[in-house]
Formats: C-alpha cells, structure tokens, sequence
C-alpha cells in the first residue's frame, strides 16, 4: 500500500522514465540470455594480417582463445561444437578449445598453434578481469574496458587511454571502491541511474516544449534507438545525456552560472561536450541585462575542465597534448565536410562494411532531421544540435565511413524531440518504431558477441 501510494505521488515525468527503463533494461536482460542460450560459443574464421586465424569467445566463462586454422599445410574452417569444442567444416574433426587439440575424427591428436598474444587484440579487456556476474559480463565490452581500466590502473597503463576523459572512470573508481572493488558494478549502477534521470528531466523539458504525448513518444524513441542500448551500458553515454538536460534546464531558468557548471562536468565526461558552449553563448547573448562578466563566471567551469582534461594529456602523453590524434590510434581531427566526404569515398570504393553504411545514414538522417525541423525548435536547441552535429563530425577515424556517429548522434537529443512530434501521425510513428526495434535488437547482439557496432 505505501508503494503504492509512493507511485501514485511521483511526478508524472519519473514515473514515465521509470517505466521506460524497466521495460528497456529487463528486454536487454533477456535478449542477452538468449542470445547465450543460442550462441554460447563464438568462433570467428578470420585474417589477421594476412594470417588465417581462428578465434573463439565463450559467452558464459568469457574465456577467449585464438589459434592459427592451417593444420599441415591445409587451411580449416571451424564452427561451434560441444561446450569448449569445435569442429572443421572439412572433415567434422572435434577439438577441444583448452589445448587446441583434436579429440576426435581425421584429425584426431593433432594440435592447432595456439597466438595467445592475439587473444586482447580480438576482444580487449585491457587487463580489467571479466566480471564474475554473468548479467554484467555479457555487456562488458569494448569502451566499457577502456573506462574500467582506467579506474583501476589509471592513466598511462594502455597506450591511448588518455584520450577518454576522467571523471566517469573517476566515479568508477570512487563508487567502486566502496562496493569493495566491483568496477563494473559501479559503472553500470552510474550509467543506469544517470539514464533514469535523464529520462525524466527529458520528459519535462519536451512536455514544456509540446505535450505529455510527445514528451512520452520522444523518451521511447531514444531508448528504442538503433544504438540506443548503449544507453544501459556502461558508457558516457546516459551521463553525458544527463549533463546536457541539466544543462538546458539551468538555461531555462536564467542560471547561466550554473549552466556553465553542467557544461564543465559535461567536457569531463565527453569532448564532444564542447558543443554545449554554443546554446550558452547564445543564452548569454540574448540575456536581458547581458554582462560581460557574468558571461566569464559562466564560463570558468568548462575552461577548468578543458585545463583538467589537456593538464591530465600533458601528463600522459609526451606529443599531441590538444587531443586532434594519438599515436596509439587511427583517429584524428577532420573538418566536418572533409569526414563526410571520406565516407562517401568509402562507401564508393565498395571496400566498407555495414556499420558504415550504418553511420553513414544515421549521421545523415539526422542533419536532415534539423534542417526540416529548424523552425520548429527554440533556438538554443538549433545552436546545441547543429553545434554537436559539427563537432561529433570531426572524429575521423581511418578506413571507417564516419566512425562510432551511429552512437555519438544519441546526443542530439533535439532530433528525437522532432522525431516525436512528428510521430503523432500514426505511419511515421510506425516508421520509427519498426525500424528501430529489430535494428536495436540486431545491433545489442552484435555488440554482446563482440561485433563492433559504434
């Protein structure tokens, strides 16, 4: 009965974001399980520099093994066997996975050339142990490792960890410390709850833009996005989300100062936090009694974190200090146009993959997105998402047709705004709907079994 009532006092808004998180983070839940009751064993046939290499990946124990396919001169493709097995398409030979040694068939006593030194380059940890609770591990991937390491071992211990800025590994470390050292529990508890706020502050700010229906369509079509389930892992993702509507709210209240606050605690949680500085100056701009050092106050706070941010890069790393590249990675800085245009290239060279086309369209559809719907939104959104939009752009990442934009496009939250309100028409909502939902499945499973997606 006191639950009851207690759901029954809350706010219309945190009621809806609870809701929506339920339903998204039980689907995921489930979705995984079944995709471990599908696929316990992953075994990939692949090149590595020109190398023919077999590597495996168990769902459940998360162990990994990587060994060469050529077997006497003949070159073997595997597929999934019995638990901690597999087997060659070319004669059903059997082998076991601990010790790459056949068990059974043509083969049998043979043994396959184990490269355990290959095994981080196919699915990287960077030294952070695979967590023990399976619901966790089965999203352990990828960036998600990158942040843990971090705030285990710090800065410094991986070439190119500099380029992630520190307070979401920051809180990481704090937060799991104090569970007694369980870092991935920390960072999805942060990225989880972030969401949650951010849902709800979401619904109030489209509620006060348009109506409650709208402002309940545009929170589900932000999870039910095609990467929106990176939303419930752990990455910035939600957090930066929250930083940004916090952001907004301040400004809507005239609280400049503390609107530089958020932008600051945003630059510190993602680069491209940057582009929060462009609906600030316009909200200074237009200010009733616009002063020049009020406007300084509130940009103390984003040139802290930037100073905090370069002053950590000059620490670790001795060349680069600005982050337009790194040594240890394949991306630098491009003008917006330049990026787009090498996409376009890549994607006309016919040697791409579908990711990028997945990147390529998304990153697209949503310029298109702000260009119909300019008139429609205030004007500290345009500047906010066109500004995003440009700075995300810059990100050029070699051999990839606008690398990750996929993912970095679920910060343009102005695009779903409009997605909403246009989505009262009963076939546009349908659009959205049918198409997000398989791609969301398709690409969350992707990403459990280690398939790179943004």
């Amino acid at each position: 009965m006191k639950l009851g009532r207690w759901w029954r006092a809350l706010d219309p808004a945190w009621r809806y974001a609870l809701g929506v998180y339920a339903v998204g983070r039980i689907a995921l839940t489930v979705w995984s399980l079944v995709l471990l009751a599908l696929f316990p064993l992953r075994p990939y046939n692949v090149e590595y520099r020109g190398a023919p290499v077999l590597a495996t990946f168990d769902l459940a124990s998360s162990e990994r093994q990587v060994y060469a396919r050529q077997v006497g001169g003949a070159l073997l493709t595997f597929r999934a066997g019995a638990r901690g097995y597999v087997t060659d398409v070319e004669t059903g030979s059997a082998w076991s996975l601990r010790d790459g040694r056949a068990v059974s068939g043509a083969y049998l006593g043979a043994t396959l050339t184990p490269l355990s030194e290959l095994r981080e380059t196919f699915f990287p940890y960077r030294d952070a142990a695979p967590d023990s609770n399976l619901l966790l591990a089965l999203w352990q991937r990828f960036d998600t490792n990158w942040y843990l390491a971090i705030a285990e071992f710090g800065y410094g211990a991986h070439p190119g960890d500099s380029l992630f800025p520190p307070l979401y590994p920051a809180l990481i470390r704090v937060l799991g410390d104090v569970l007694g050292g369980q870092y991935l529990l920390a960072a999805w508890l942060i990225s989880n709850s972030a969401l949650v706020a951010a849902l709800a502050l979401f619904y109030q700010l489209v509620t006060e833009w348009a109506s409650p229906g709208v402002a309940a369509r545009a929170a589900a079509y932000l999870v039910l996005f095609p990467t929106g389930f990176f939303l419930f892992a752990a990455y910035t993702e939600s957090l930066y989300l929250l930083f940004t509507l916090l952001m907004f709210r301040a400004l809507a209240r005239g609280e400049l100062e503390r609107a530089g606050v958020w932008t600051g605690l945003g630059i510190l949680t993602r680069l491209q936090g940057i582009a929060l500085l462009a609906p600030m100056a316009l909200a200074w701009w237009r200010a009733p009694a616009r002063s020049l050092w009020r406007g300084v106050r509130a940009v103390v706070p984003a040139s802290l974190a930037a100073g905090v941010f370069l002053g950590m890069r000059a620490w670790v790393v001795p060349t680069s200090i600005v982050p337009t590249s790194d040594p240890a990675w394949p991306v630098r800085f491009a003008l917006p146009w330049e990026n787009y245009w090498n996409g376009i290239q890549i994607l006309a060279s016919g040697q791409f993959q579908m990711v990028d086309v997945l990147n390529m369209l998304i990153a697209t559809l949503f310029a298109v997105i702000v260009a119909i719907g300019w008139r429609d939104l205030a004007p500290a959104y345009r500047w906010y998402a066109t500004a995003s939009w440009l700075v995300v752009m810059t990100h050029w990442v070699d051999g990839q047709a606008l690398g990750s934009m996929a993912r970095y496009m679920l910060s343009l939250f102005p695009c779903f705004m409009l997605l909403a309100k246009w989505g009262a028409n009963a076939w546009v909502n349908r659009a959205i709907v049918y198409l997000s939902f398989p791609l969301n499945l398709c690409l969350s499973a992707q990403f459990v079994m280690w398939g790179w997606v943004a």
